[in-house]
């Protein structure tokens, strides 16, 4: 335990640490009491004075503040300052003043600590205290200012920042000059003692500090003391300049100052070189006395290549030549500067250039004659090395760097020849080397070389400059300047222009990236500020580009395009930048001579290229040239070029001939140019096609061309030639992009009246007209540019109106809503047609929005009836984006028309027009339930788009009168209603019969499956669309959902509802799930869709219904089932079963039922819909009201005579409704249950009287069909009756029961074949199976006790009735499985299955035995042939896809595994006398469905991961396979748990030679689910909150095994999953264990956090249950547990001899191996203890059962210890581990005895046949 960590003694006061006995010192003496403190250096006296005195006005919390700052621990120096800065805020300012003393001891110390957020916190906490202090910081000054100064120099900028703040607050500005020098001499001797005198040891403490952090504070400390002498320097004024004068000589004359330039630290380095520039700058006089130091010290490093040093270092390089000019004289410029100077060039600055290269024209200016003499050779070196730089990667790869050295070198260049223009030899030498060997170089280098980027620095507009400079100088009145510049200016123009031609003429097919720059170049000759603008779009549009495959020629073909559009777009913005930038430029500049004629030049070439030879590069530069030049000499080189081509007298020399063709200004040059050359230029380009992509780049150029031919002539002719394209060119692209081009241009008002032109118009409409045929008719693209051209005709101006002729506008859109309603759009060209509908959405909605007063044209509204037309289309092939766009551009269209008509209906408005459309549609077409939902989605949006757009009222009901009207259009009559639903088929008819959910009187005829796959119903549409329609509603939008408007609806709904219940089998009460048993995948797909559509929306509709809407929606449903009853009877009772969970029926305005149906008149004239009506309604009566009910009808029941027993109003209906009311939900509260009895006796006399008509040991199919119903109708009573009142029964009563129960079984097996074909046979059959579960239930299951029965009932059924029902219904089901094809079930063969499965599963086990089954029989088996017959025949039941009878298979087969072990056993002990291990297999039944099952599995689950859980989707083939494979295992489990340990062993051979358990549990891990919350659990959630404790998991309970009215889930096989693993653990844990130990790191963890959490604490708990539990007792051993601490205690003793054992069971048990613990031991030696329990351990954990057989176990060898049997000598045990044996075979010669099984693994892995001990031969 540390220090910190001891406990206290009582009482002791003495604080823990030096701040806290500072702090109770303080406050015992009152604050008064000084004391001696140290500082962290020797000598340092710290804060602390030494005397009381100095003390006496110190703060206590200031005092302990103090001492802590003292400390060495970086953190309680931070804590200490940031306490010192709040005490600052809140002490008053004499306390604070107090602690300046102390403070300034402290503040050298912090200033300098070598942790930086110290130094941080120490100025910000001085800033604090600066401010609070004021002026009586001065008596302390001289003191503070040298660490002040020196932290406003520090290397953290933060500290730096800080302490300069400070430094702020406490001087103004005016006055920090002053500050300084009033401390100046203590500030040098600070800095001075920091420089000389310290060193790394004296600055930092060696115990507390690592050398290199010792290194790096001294490095720093003396770097920031020379900037701060350098900031003294600075500030200093004249006043102290003498006196800072002597003090600075000092240090200069110290030679420990000087070695500073050499030390290998750069920050050194760099405070050392500006300290001298600080000199040299303010301090001339000082810095001249030590020239000899400072001029080599600085101009012998200008090859520095430090990025920290060099900045300082050409800082006071500059500061020295600029300010003491003869420092020269100290060097040796040609050996110690230039040499270095030209290294540093050569280098390119060592990438600094872009901070230093700004200082080299400056630094050549200062430059002494001597050293430059004749400038010739001095020139060429220093501009060689610079074009050496140049040329460096890491300058030209750099675009920083790279402009620097670029601007550089032409500013140098500029200023050596403006140094040397004159006609002098010598400076004509210079001239012709600048211009010739640099210049020159350069541009030709930036134009030509590929990989140069030159073009994109200042290049250029450094030339523009140049030649600008020179062109001023030739109109000088020096001569000899002017005929120099001449020259120069000469000699420039004629290279750069034979440097273009020879560029333009040497590549036909130039690269677009060398036009650009000479384009550039061009274009910065003009105007550089323009120029700037398309640099900087080519930067912007230039990136990276990769190609992804290449070909022979370099380029994919499938990307040709892609790169030539790519380049298209690159060039036309570079084009329209150059364009913006350069037209207009002759009108504001003068161009000089030389330019134009250099324009012209290159104008020739590239037109000689363009038209001769077609080169696309040429034309593009030839555009670009005529933006850059929209002059008169250019557009004459054109005509001149053009004329000369077509004339075939073009040669050569035509370029330097002068042009034929003369304007006097620009306009009509500009005119003949479009006349001659650019209008049949057009023209051609037209007449190709324009298809192919060259030639539409070639026709972007010439367009560009027209462009600027348009800004160059008059306003008069721009319309002519804007008319002359128009009608002239086929293609849009010319037109639009000449359009669009003018829009971009300020002046473009002759624009607008043009686009107003017939003309344009018409040339829009036929667009139009054409693109609406070539939708589906062209094979070709459908053109961007002809829909470009459309939308901007229909596009809208400044004034909202379109930009075309409204009288064509209306044209276009009657063309678009043609070709919409037209079969056109639904062509085979789909790609077209979607390009189609995506322009013309995007153009209506931007005319519906744009254009005021759109809906005045009449082709408007039809445009809009179109779109939702297509837009409620149920096309897949529309993407969600162009769906989305539909949808928009309508709901746009909706909104405007509301809002211009104020949502007024008429009958030829769209309005009315679309729900007239939506009703037609509903009733005259087929859909899907997804139609349904999207057009309910879409009505849903217009009904809220309209009520959105309507004029906010405050009386709503204004609002909603429009869409109450617009939805009643869609909703259909009651006629219509009670139309479709005739149509209805009545398939549903055959569950309400085999449910018994309605009776009828006369059997309606056999329901034909009429129905279809794919045709939903009329009525089924409607209800669909209808709850579709109230699922989209938003609580938001107020849309018309009253009752009052929907009653019929909702009426309809559950209706449908209904129906599709009963066609998919299902009960009226069951709900709907997502799976659904078998048949149900026979029936069409959307009974289930719509069923659970139409679910959800009653939920929640019916829900916000009040009284009164409840009583009039009850009403309405009672008139309805009176009159028609079937489905509208089904339909009652759903809405009574919604009414009952309302919040209504708690109300006191609770509907009265009874009295709704009339009361008890309703019950003298009974008719079949008015029982179906009763039998809907009883489970909703109250129980006065079914008590009424119940005894009038059996008052006419006891009078009915035996003729009318088959009648509705007689037997039939009597016992339905009577039937009923036994169902009813509060049956406990009628206690008159002699009523029942009474019914029972007259069922009784029926029987005595007219036996016949009971159908007993009868021909079913022979019977009166009359019949069939009243004894179904008799069995279902009879059900009621001994459930409801079995006590209440008479022996005579049980009798007539189960003797009737036994004849209607042989009624119903005479026939077995045929019993599905027949419905009502089928029904009748479904009772009776129903009757035996019920009395089997009651009578033949122990657990179940009844009072008041017949003594000798449960002994007459398990001796008569239950042999007689049980062995003749299982042949039965086995017979009906081998005739009935399971993967394809009718509903009425899976109810009847369902039924017969159910009651099977409870035949008794000796039933099951002395079966009645066909022969089925194993060759080799040990199991007798019943038992054999029985599992060959059930196991296979296990493979049948069909839940209720592998379910019914596994019951039956539990019932018997304890039998199977028994003859296992038998089999185990015949075969003992053998040597070897016997291995026993499960019956060969069951081996075959697992061996299968597992193959299955495999295939299923191989490539799953272990720990993601599969999903299996409830019936399907994956679900079955699944459930067997679960089933079989818990049937192989329960015959390893039914066996004793000597048989186990024997199962486990098996499995460990197959390996079966590993498979089991890999396949266990992907089918448990990651948290196995129960569902009984997760329903109780929102009432209950589940403890660890009390937690419903799927391992805490066993899984349903229900058969009948329980559908197929994923959670069930996940349960089932859940259980097996349970079992394995209980049963196989050390199999399991192993298997766990041999997974990898991922699988290893993820078991045993899932066992532990949720298996192991139920897996203790059954043990240690199982040992407080236990039925016999041990002789010589106790065994108790230890539930809390999961422990077993096992005392064993033996005469003298007594020892206890304490097991302790894992946190993950069983994966966890077992500890044994020892208690007392008497009589027992050490050795013999360790053995036993070893021996324990290994049998708890090789084991595979529970602890208790494991104590067992090892007390049987102990006991045989004690009984004197000899250990095994080579597993040193009596029992073995395994086969529990004892040693048997002897060595003759040693006479030890070993186990069988140990001698045998001995001699297999020894390879020898020698006793292990004497190693005799054996």
């Amino acid at each position: 335990m540390s220090g910190r960590q001891k406990q206290r003694t009582k009482g002791n006061v003495k604080p823990s640490s030096s701040a806290r006995t500072a702090e109770l010192m303080a406050r015992e003496s009152g604050g008064a009491m000084g004391f001696i403190g140290f500082g962290t250096m020797s000598g340092d006296l710290g804060y602390v004075p030494q005397t009381q005195d100095d003390d006496s006005q110190l703060d206590g919390d200031f005092r302990m503040v103090l001492r802590k700052l003292t400390k060495k621990d970086v953190v309680t120096k931070l804590k200490a300052l940031q306490e010192f800065g709040t005490l600052c805020k809140e002490k008053d300012r004499d306390t604070v003043t107090a602690t300046l003393p102390h403070w300034s001891r402290l503040y050298g110390r912090l200033t300098i600590d070598h942790d930086k957020r110290v130094r941080e916190a120490t100025q910000q906490t001085f800033q604090l205290l600066v401010e609070q202090v004021k002026r009586n910081l001065a008596p302390h000054l001289r003191s503070l200012m040298g660490p002040w100064l020196l932290a406003q120099c520090d290397t953290y900028p933060a500290a730096k920042t800080n302490a300069r703040a400070a430094f702020e607050c406490a001087f103004p500005l005016h006055k920090q000059p002053d500050a300084i020098g009033f401390c100046s001499v203590q500030v040098i001797q600070y800095l001075q003692g920091n420089l000389f005198k310290e060193t790394p040891t004296t600055l930092s403490d060696a115990n507390t500090t690592t050398p290199e952090e010792q290194e790096e504070k001294y490095l720093r400390v003396i770097s920031s003391s020379m900037l701060a002498l350098g900031e003294l320097v600075a500030m200093v004024t004249e006043k102290y300049l003498a006196k800072v004068s002597e003090q600075l000589a000092d240090i200069l004359g110290d030679g420990k100052l000087w070695k500073m330039g050499k030390h290998q630290s750069p920050m050194v380095r760099a405070a050392f070189f500006s300290l001298l520039g600080s000199i040299c700058k303010y301090m001339p006089s000082v810095a001249e006395t030590h020239f000899a130091r400072i001029s080599p010290a600085l101009l012998g490093n200008l090859d520095e290549s430090e990025s920290a040093v060099v900045s300082s270092l050409w800082e006071a390089v500059l500061i020295l030549v600029s300010q003491l000019p003869d420092c020269w004289s100290h060097v040796s410029p040609r050996k110690a500067v230039l040499p270095k100077l030209w290294s540093f060039l050569r280098n390119g600055g060592h990438g600094y250039a872009a901070t230093i290269f700004p200082s080299l024209l400056p630094f050549l200016s200062k430059i002494p004659a001597d050293v430059i003499g004749d400038g010739v050779a001095f020139y060429g070196e220093l501009f060689g090395h610079l074009k050496t730089g140049l040329c460096k990667d890491s300058v030209s790869k750099t675009p920083s760097e790279l402009e620097a050295v670029v601007k550089a070198y032409m500013e140098c260049l500029r200023y050596v020849i403006s140094r040397n223009l004159s006609m002098e030899e010598n400076c004509t030498k210079i001239q012709n080397l600048l211009i010739e060997d640099h210049i020159l170089v350069l541009l030709e280098s930036s134009i030509v070389e590929y990989n140069s980027h030159l073009s994109t620095t200042s290049l250029y507009s450094q030339t523009t400059t140049l030649i600008s400079y020179l062109q001023k100088q030739t109109i000088t009145d020096q001569s000899e300047a002017s005929q120099a510049a001449n020259n120069i200016l000469r000699l420039l123009w004629d290279n750069i222009t034979k440097l273009c031609l020879t560029q333009i003429d040497a590549h036909a097919e130039a690269a677009s990236e060398l036009i650009d720059r000479i384009v550039l170049l061009l274009c910065n000759l003009v105007s550089p500020e323009r120029a700037e603008q398309l640099l900087n779009s080519q930067k912007k549009v230039s990136g990276v580009k990769f190609d992804l495959e290449e070909n022979a020629s370099g380029i994919r073909k499938d990307q040709m395009d892609d790169q030539f559009e790519r380049s298209k777009v690159e060039s036309q913005e570079r084009t329209e930048v150059i364009a913006g930038a350069a037209i207009g430029v002759a009108y504001v500049a003068d161009i000089s001579d030389d330019l134009v004629e250099l324009a012209c030049r290159v104008t020739n070439s590239a037109m000689m290229a363009a038209k001769a030879i077609s080169s696309l590069p040429h034309i593009e530069f030839l555009s670009k040239i005529v933006a850059i030049f929209p002059i008169t000499s250019v557009f004459d080189e054109v005509l001149n070029v053009n004329s000369c081509l077509q004339s075939d007298v073009a040669s050569a020399e035509s370029s330097d001939q002068k042009s034929a063709i003369s304007h006097d200004n620009v306009h009509a040059a500009a005119m003949e140019c479009f006349q001659q050359v650019f209008s049949p230029w057009v023209l051609n380009l037209d007449g190709d096609g324009g298809s192919d992509t060259c030639m539409k780049q070639e026709t972007g150029f010439v367009v560009d061309m027209l462009h600027v031919v348009l800004h160059c002539v008059e306003n008069v002719h721009k319309a002519a030639i804007l008319d002359e394209i128009c009608c002239n060119t086929r293609s849009p692209l010319v037109l639009h992009k000449l359009v669009t081009k003018i829009q971009a241009q300020p002046d473009r008002v002759f624009l607008s009246t043009w686009l107003k032109s017939a003309k344009f118009g018409e040339k829009v409409v036929g667009l139009a007209d054409s693109l609406c045929h070539m939708m589906a008719d062209s094979q070709s693209a459908i053109r961007k540019q002809s829909w470009d051209l459309i939308s901007l005709g229909l596009s809208t101006d400044a004034n909202g109106e379109p930009k075309m002729n409204a009288v064509y506008a209306e044209k276009v859109l009657l063309k678009f809503t043609e070709a919409l309603q037209s079969s056109k759009v639904k062509g085979h060209h789909e790609e077209q047609t979607h390009n189609a509908v995506s322009f013309i959405c995007d153009v209506a909605s931007h005319f519906f929005s744009g254009v005021e007063g759109c809906m005045v044209i009449k082709s408007t509204e039809k445009l809009l009836f179109a779109l939702f037309q297509i837009g409620c289309s149920d096309t897949s092939t529309l993407s969600e984006a162009l769906r989305e766009k539909i949808n928009s551009a309508w709901k746009t269209g909706v909104s405007v028309l509301v809002k211009q008509t104020g949502g007024l209906m008429t009958e030829d408005g769209v309005l009315h027009t679309v729900a007239s459309w939506i009703k037609m549609t509903l009733l005259s077409s087929t859909h899907t339930l997804h139609r349904c939902h999207h057009l309910a989605q879409a009505v849903h949006t217009l009904c809220v788009t309209v009520l959105s757009s309507l004029p906010q009222c405050e009386d709503d009901g204004s609002s909603l009168h429009t869409i109450e009207e617009l939805l009643s259009i869609m909703m259909p009559t009651s006629e219509e209603w009670e139309s479709n639903d005739k149509q209805l088929s009545q398939q549903w008819q055959v569950s309400v019969l085999l449910n018994s959910a309605l009776t009828y009187a006369s059997l309606p005829p056999t329901p034909k499956s009429d129905i279809k796959q794919d045709d939903m119903p009329t009525s089924v549409i409607l209800s669909a669309f209808i709850a579709s329609l109230l699922e989209a509603r938003d609580d938001e939008q107020q849309l018309p959902w009253q009752y009052d408007f929907m009653e019929s609806a909702i009426l309809e709904m559950v209706h449908a509802l209904e129906w599709c219940k009963g066609m998919l089998g299902l009960q009226s009460q069951t709900k709907v799930n997502t799976h659904l048993p078998p048949p149900v995948s026979h029936m069409p797909a959307y009974c289930q869709q719509v069923a659970l559509s139409l679910e959800t929306t009653l939920g929640s509709v019916l829900k916000t219904l009040n009284a009164g809407e409840w009583n009039a929606l009850i009403s309405q449903a009672i008139s309805k089932s009176f009159a028609s009853g079937g489905l509208w009877a089904l339909s009652l009772g759903n809405i009574l079963a919604h009414y009952e969970c309302s919040t209504s029926a708690s109300t006191q305005d609770k509907c009265n039922i009874y009295d709704m149906i009339g009361g008890p008149d309703r019950l003298t004239d009974m008719s079949e819909t008015c029982l179906h009506t009763l039998e809907s309604v009883i489970p909703y009566l109250a129980t006065d009201s079914v008590l009424e009910v119940l005894q009038i009808n059996i008052a006419v029941l006891i009078t009915t005579d035996t003729s009318m027993i088959s009648n509705i109003s007689g037997g039939l209906g009597l016992l339905a409704i009577i039937t009923k009311c036994c169902q009813h939900p509060q049956w406990d509260r009628i206690t008159q249950y002699d009523l029942i009895i009474s019914c029972v006796e007259q069922l009784v006399t029926w029987r005595d009287e007219w036996e016949q008509g009971f159908l007993f040991n009868c021909d079913l199919f022979e019977a009166n069909v009359e019949l069939i119903p009243v004894n179904t109708a008799i069995i279902r009573f009879l059900q009621q009756a001994i459930k409801k009142i079995p006590s209440s029964l008479a022996s005579h009563h049980w009798d007539f029961v189960l003797c009737s129960l036994v004849s209607w079984i042989q009624s119903c097996t005479e026939n077995i074949k045929d019993l599905t074909s027949s419905i009502p046979v089928a029904a009748l059959c479904c009772a009776v199976c129903d009757l035996l579960t019920l009395a089997s239930n009651l009578l033949g299951n122990p657990s179940v006790n009844i009072s008041n029965v017949p003594s000798n009932l449960a002994t007459e059924w398990n001796e008569f009735f239950s042999e007689a029902a049980f062995t003749v219904l299982l042949p039965v089901l086995v017979e009906l499985l081998d005739t009935i094809d399971l993967s394809n079930l009718t509903i009425t063969q899976y109810h009847l299955l369902q039924s017969l499965c159910e009651a099977v599963s409870h035949t008794p086990e000796e039933h099951l035995l002395d079966n009645k089954l066909p022969a089925k029989l194993h060759a080799g088996s040990w199991l007798p042939d019943n038992l054999q017959t029985l599992t060959n025949t059930l196991c296979p039941m296990l493979s049948k896809p069909l839940r209720c009878v592998q379910l019914a298979a596994y019951q039956m087969l539990t019932k018997v595994m304890s039998s199977i072990t028994k003859h296992d056993e038998e089999h185990l002990q015949d075969s003992s006398k053998d040597e070897e291990e016997v291995i026993l297999t499960p019956p060969p039944g069951l081996k075959d469905i697992l061996d299968s099952s597992e193959v299955l599995m495999a295939s299923l689950l191989g490539d799953v991961p272990v720990g993601e859980c599969v999903v299996m989707e409830p019936g399907s083939e994956a679900y079955h396979d699944t459930l067997m494979y679960m089933l079989g295992w818990r049937l192989y489990l329960a015959i390893f748990k039914a066996a004793s340990a000597e048989i186990r062993a024997s199962y486990a051979v098996h499995m460990r030679n197959t390996k079966c358990v590993e498979h089991l549990l890999e396949n266990l891990f992907c089918l448990m689910p990651q948290v196995p919350i129960s569902s009984r659990e997760s329903s109780n959630k929102s009432t209950t909150k589940s403890t660890k404790s009390n937690q419903v998991t799927m391992f805490t309970e066993e899984p349903q095994l229900k058969i009948k009215d329980c559908f197929p889930s994923s959670v069930e096989i996940q349960h089932q999953a859940c259980a097996v693993y349970l079992s394995s653990l209980e049963e196989l844990p050390a199999m399991v264990r192993q298997w766990w130990n041999s997974q990898d790191k991922r699988i290893a963890p993820l078991v045993e956090k899932f066992t532990g959490k949720y298996v192991s604490p139920v897996l203790c708990t059954r043990e240690l249950q199982g040992v407080q539990c236990q039925p016999t007792a041990f002789d010589n051993m106790t065994v108790k547990a230890r539930p809390m601490t999961w422990e077993v205690i096992a005392t064993y003793a033996v005469e003298e001899l007594s020892m206890d054992l304490v097991i302790q069971l894992a946190t993950n048990h069983p994966l966890g191996v077992i500890t044994v613990d020892s208690g007392q031991k008497v009589g027992v030696s050490q050795s013999q203890w360790r053995n036993w329990m070893l021996q324990l351990t290994t049998f708890l954990t090789h084991q595979n059962g529970s602890i208790l057989d494991g104590l067992k176990l090892w007390k049987r060898n102990v006991d045989k210890r004690f009984e004197g049997v000899d250990d095994c000598m080579i597993c040193f045990s009596v029992i073995h581990g395994s086969n529990y044996s004892l040693p048997k075979l002897t060595c003759k010669t040693c006479k030890k005895k070993f186990h069988s099984a140990c001698l045998y693994k001995w001699f297999s892995t020894s390879n020898q046949s020698s006793c292990p001990l004497c190693r005799s031969p054996f």
